[in-house]
């Protein structure tokens, strides 16, 4: 019976609500509000902007502000309320949002707006401060995200894998992050929060543009799932080290909340609503070994299968004309971390520093690829010429042991060109040696003359000369026990060196800041990754040695739990978290990031080192 009068009575009370808000002539309001003003970082609230005589119209094309700053948990979750005051009846609907804020400080969330019969209102802007201290679920909204993760419950997933837990120093791991969904439906998703790869090189490996579904059956029950991010790492380290968890936001479709009033009855959209949830992925812990003993004298860091080829455009030119002398490397391993193999060439050759290219596939479970170190020769002098056989070294994870490769002697003949030796050019040339000694330049000048009967012995420089040996001697030995002195105090020496290796770390950085990018002078995608590597390794290398932190134990958290320790300011903390997470998520996640923000992101650092050295000074 009950049933039978709400079907009759809901449409009827709906008619004369939308007919009454016109009739009344009450204005439309909108406003925005929030079930608190102060929040604990971690802690949900609940952002509401509620919709007043909005008539039969209705409202539409609703704006929210920006929203940077804090994770939307949920939401929109609406509903609506009726009211009889003195036989005026006046009506509202309201949509709430679900926050949890990013980081600490004082935040301003500016004006909403919606269009009410061709008026557009707009909500006045509100202040929510987030400060430190606990976790607990906020009051209100947080009983709707528990109840929105008690309805999600297993059916959403984020799992990282990698192939193998156990691996040598320079050998590839493939770590997958897959995505499993059970009985929801995922409208999109995105990364929030990248992982970071502390001790680790890290290549982004290509993935469709549409991602597989597959269907897997886990811990019983059955799940669709895919691939989201893979990448290939590469350990510059040994020890034990961590791949921090991965936040990926989701927006999801769930049934909306049964409600007994029978307004929200009416008025909840029968496919459910939209919401916007988080899902973490767990840390992973690996143990690198370091590479075994026995390296050769050329061995620089190569880990992988390699073969190597040189060659020369012309092996018959002329003096003063450039010869291009090409060393390629190419097979599977780490190879953006290759460095380039020494050359020995004839005295009498200008060489100038090599051009590096690469050409590297992502696709697969391996990287491979080529790089080629080009090397750009002036011949001076005629002559039959050899370039000496060229080596490379490298280790083999499969064989277990160190590979040299050896390339064959190259012979050039240099004839006599009719041009001059042409001008000093910008380059790294070798240092000049006497290369003939049959003729001897006429001297010009003023000579001296000594008169005969002279003796050398008695002269005060000779003298000078004579015991300059016996003080460099006692120079040396002063130097060698400071420096042993300093070395036997491991910790004062790591924390002298550490301004000094990140000031080293920075100039690299500001020196790729400042090359060209592409034709339209935005920075290339290579340029921006070695410049927030280069930021993150000199903030890390810094904190390591100048709080003398292990590097097996280094990470985040450590970092920050001793700078808390030694009184450094929460905000400064709080910042370089926030920079070193950009700088990771900038490497491994690349938007479009044009050169301001990467000189915003220097200056960040520069500054975050300088006020940390000053407050460790004074403490």
């Amino acid at each position: 019976m009950k049933t039978r009068i709400y079907r009759s009575v809901i449409p009827v009370l709906a008619i004369l609500w939308f007919a009454t808000g016109r009739a009344t002539g009450q204005d439309a309001t909108f406003r925005a509000s929030v079930d608190r003003t102060t929040v604990s970082l971690g802690e949900q609230f609940t952002l509401t902007f509620t919709l007043g005589n909005a008539g039969s119209g209705g409202g539409k094309d609703l704006r929210l502000p920006e929203l940077g700053k804090f994770h939307i948990m949920a939401g929109p979750n609406q509903s609506s309320s009726m009211s009889f005051i003195n036989g005026a009846v006046s009506a509202s609907v309201a949509y709430s949002y679900i926050l949890q804020p990013k980081e600490v400080g004082k935040f301003t969330i500016g004006s909403a707006s919606v269009e009410v019969n061709g008026q557009v209102l707009k909500s006045a802007p509100l202040t929510v401060e987030v400060v430190s201290g606990g976790t607990k679920p906020a009051q209100g909204g947080g009983q709707v995200a528990s109840d929105l993760a008690a309805q999600i419950g297993d059916n959403l997933l984020l799992k990282a894998t990698v192939d193998r837990t156990r691996v040598q120093q320079g050998e590839q791991i493939n770590l997958v992050f897959r995505l499993y969904v059970g009985r929801v439906t995922v409208l999109s998703y995105g990364i929030d929060k990248a992982p970071t790869y502390t001790g680790f090189w890290g290549e982004e490996v290509d993935l469709p543009r549409n991602p597989e579904l597959t269907v897997e059956v886990l811990n019983g029950k059955q799940y669709r799932s895919a691939i989201i991010k893979r990448v290939a790492l590469f350990a510059t380290q040994s020890g034990t080290l961590e791949i921090s968890p991965m936040v990926v936001q989701t927006t999801l479709q769930v049934q909306s909340p049964r409600s007994l009033d029978p307004f929200d009855a009416f008025f909840r959209d029968a496919l459910g609503r939209t919401v916007t949830y988080p899902v973490k992925s767990e840390k992973i812990t690996l143990r690198v070994d370091p590479l075994p003993p026995g390296a050769p004298a050329d061995f620089r860091g190569a880990v992988g299968q390699f073969a190597m080829s040189t060659s020369v455009d012309k092996k018959t030119t002329r003096t003063n004309e450039p010869i291009s002398f090409k060393i390629t490397i190419s097979g599977t391993g780490n190879i953006k971390l290759m460095e380039a193999p020494v050359v020995d060439l004839p005295p009498d050759f200008e060489q100038y520093s090599p051009k590096i290219s690469e050409n590297i596939s992502k696709q697969g479970e391996r990287i491979s690829g080529t790089k080629t170190f080009e090397h750009l020769l002036l011949p001076r002098y005629p002559g039959l010429k050899v370039i000496k056989p060229v080596t490379f070294s490298y280790y083999d994870p499969v064989k277990r042991d160190y590979v040299r490769l050896r390339s064959p002697q190259l012979e050039i003949n240099v004839e006599q060109g009719a041009a001059p030796p042409p001008a000093l050019v910008a380059g790294t040339r070798e240092d000049v040696r006497l290369l003939t000694e049959d003729i001897r330049f006429i001297k010009v000048g003023n000579p001296s003359f000594r008169r005969k009967g002279e003796v050398l012995h008695t002269a005060p420089g000779f003298l000078a000369l004579l015991f300059l040996p016996l003080a460099a001697l006692v120079g040396a030995y002063i130097v060698a026990r400071r420096q042993s002195s300093e070395m036997r105090d491991q910790v004062s020496f790591r924390i002298r060196r550490a301004l000094k290796v990140a000031k080293k770390g920075l100039k690299q950085a500001e020196y790729l800041l400042s090359e060209k990018g592409d034709a339209k002078g935005s920075p290339s995608a290579a340029q921006r990754t070695r410049f927030y590597a280069e930021v993150s390794r000199s903030l890390w290398k810094y904190l390591g040695d100048r709080l003398n932190i292990p590097p097996a134990a280094f990470s985040v958290d450590a970092a920050v739990a001793e700078l808390s320790r030694r009184s450094v300011d929460p905000a400064l903390q709080q910042a370089l978290r926030v920079l070193l997470e950009s700088c990771d998520l900038a490497r491994f996640a690349p938007a479009a990031i044009d050169q301001i923000a990467m000189q915003k992101t220097y200056d960040e650092a520069k500054r975050i080192i300088v006020e940390i050295e000053r407050t460790l000074k004074q403490s």
